[in-house]
């Protein structure tokens, strides 16, 4: 196990009075709020939040990988939910989200540097730091020269969401410290265990907008489904063949085979976290990509839905009496219910 999962938590004083005391009195159990890697998937994050303000869920810590880092620094900084479905809304087309690509050329390290969105990023950020965001927040990265996951609590947020949301052959690497970083989701895409452990939390709300692993097999998810299309004229169907040969992310090519090989390792390692959270909140969606961010709507709604159904078991997990319960069960033998609510 890396040794950065768990150094000592420093400069979060309010949330060492919150061991002590609870966030919101001796009875209020302390939850905390994992957000999933998933691209534009992601999205659905903020609407996952809109629902938790609205109910006064209390949160006391945050831990996101790739989108849902991208998030949760926002919300964790003080953004609002609302706040952050206008973000969402900023990229209205696809012209909008190529505004913010920085190419790479050639592309020996990845397709785009990834500067401009962390830059569009900081427009919110600045130049905080962890210790001055309204909430504790940890954001995971994967370590490319150690080969584990790397957990950020100090220094500037938007360089560790930055490297957190490089997604492999997509973005280059972020170099800081002298050291290499990628997408958190290829190690850690739903930290759960992480978190809770690190912060000594009672409760653990996983948010987790990634297919589930028999998805596909059941044809409930056409991700990753690219049939080629045989209509349209001679020129244009030439076209098209010419394009699959040299585009590295068409069906059985390099960037495809890749993307598939990643999504099985993540899909079970999102399994496995999911298990040791209380409640599971899974927007669930039939297709997406990961650059699918001009549909915001149907994210943000999907996230609504999940959290809405979601609501009655974490209701449960604010009552004294499941605090008490937990606490004599753990005593005894530690144990966890999972309590998994989806929306279509």
């Amino acid at each position: 196990m890396n040794a950065n999962l768990h150094p000592p938590f420093r400069g979060w004083s309010r949330v060492e009075e919150g061991m002590k005391h609870g966030t919101g009195g001796e009875k209020t159990p302390r939850i905390g709020l994992v957000l999933s890697s998933g691209g534009a998937r992601g999205l659905a994050h903020a609407g996952v939040i809109q629902v938790l303000e609205k109910n006064n869920i209390p949160i006391a810590a945050i831990a996101g990988c790739s989108m849902g880092a991208y998030v949760g620094a926002l919300w964790a900084a003080g953004l609002n939910g609302e706040q952050l479905e206008a973000r969402a809304r900023e990229i209205k087309d696809r012209k909008a989200l190529k505004a913010l690509l920085d190419y790479v050329i050639p592309p020996s390290e990845g397709l785009i540097r990834g500067e401009k969105i962390r830059r569009h990023f900081e427009r919110d950020l600045g130049t905080k730091t962890f210790a001055d965001l309204d909430k504790p927040l940890l954001v995971i990265a994967t370590d490319l020269d150690r080969l584990t996951p790397h957990v950020f609590d100090s220094g500037f947020v938007s360089h560790a969401v930055h490297a957190s949301a490089a997604i492999p052959a997509i973005c280059a690497p972020v170099h800081l410290n002298g050291r290499r970083f990628t997408d958190g989701g290829t190690s850690e895409p739903l930290p759960v265990t992480l978190l809770k452990n690190r912060l000594h939390l009672d409760h653990i709300i996983a948010v987790n907008v990634m297919p589930m692993p028999g998805d596909f097999e059941a044809g409930l998810d056409g991700t990753l489904v690219t049939g080629d299309k045989t209509t349209g004229n001679f020129i244009s169907r030439i076209f098209r063949l010419f394009w699959r040969k040299l585009n590295l992310l068409a069906a059985g090519n390099v960037l495809d085979t890749f993307r598939r090989a990643l999504m099985a390792a993540q899909l079970r390692l999102i399994a496995k976290e999911e298990a040791a959270a209380d409640v599971v909140i899974h927007p669930r969606f039939t297709t997406s990509t990961w650059h699918d961010f001009e549909n915001f709507g149907h994210y943000l709604q999907a996230g609504r839905d999940a959290a809405e159904a979601a609501l009655p078991a974490i209701r449960e997990l604010l009552s004294p009496t499941q605090l008490n319960q937990e606490t004599i069960s753990h005593e005894i033998a530690p144990s966890h219910t999972r309590l998994e609510c989806l929306a279509a």
